[in-house]
């Protein structure tokens, strides 16, 4: 990802200064910054998902301060998440198929408009599992165990 985000970066400092300083842009280059962007985008999505960093508007634990209720509050939120991932993963796939059977390019650069596309159904599916996951170590906590996903995304130290 590091990689990618540098390469957008310079792909866009050197439209600027091909546009700007010397009036003459490179034909193509934004279709390119929106291929990588798609794929930084969305796996991104998913390694916040992975990692649990996700953003997440958690006023409860301010109100509610027993550490069951809250397991509860929390498998509750997980349970709808994994809910509402698996819609959009319905949503993406149809998407992505249509786009992979019609073989559509880009304009500029004749790219298979499937490469930017499928970044969003492989997204979407990555952060499902992910989500899933941490369903299971939500329920896992509720029940009075041991989760078993956590050490998955834990870091060293």
């Amino acid at each position: 990802m590091v990689a990618g985000g540098a390469v957008v970066g310079i792909l866009i400092f050197v439209e600027v200064f091909l546009r700007y300083v010397l009036g003459s842009p490179l034909f193509g280059i934004e279709e390119l910054i929106l291929f990588i962007g798609m794929w930084l985008y969305f796996m991104g999505a998913s390694y916040g998902a992975f990692e649990r960093t996700h953003i997440k508007a958690e006023l409860i634990n301010i109100w509610c301060k027993d550490e069951k209720s809250l397991n509860i509050l929390r498998t509750i939120a997980s349970a709808i998440t994994v809910v509402l991932s698996l819609i959009f993963v319905s949503w993406t796939y149809p998407y992505f198929t249509w786009e992979l059977a019609r073989g559509g390019t880009s304009q500029a650069l004749l790219l298979p408009k499937v490469l930017c596309q499928s970044a969003i159904f492989f997204g979407s599916f990555l952060m499902s599992i992910y989500f899933i996951a941490e369903l299971i170590d939500n329920v896992l906590l509720c029940l009075g165990k041991k989760q078993i996903f956590i050490t998955l995304s834990a870091k060293d130290g």
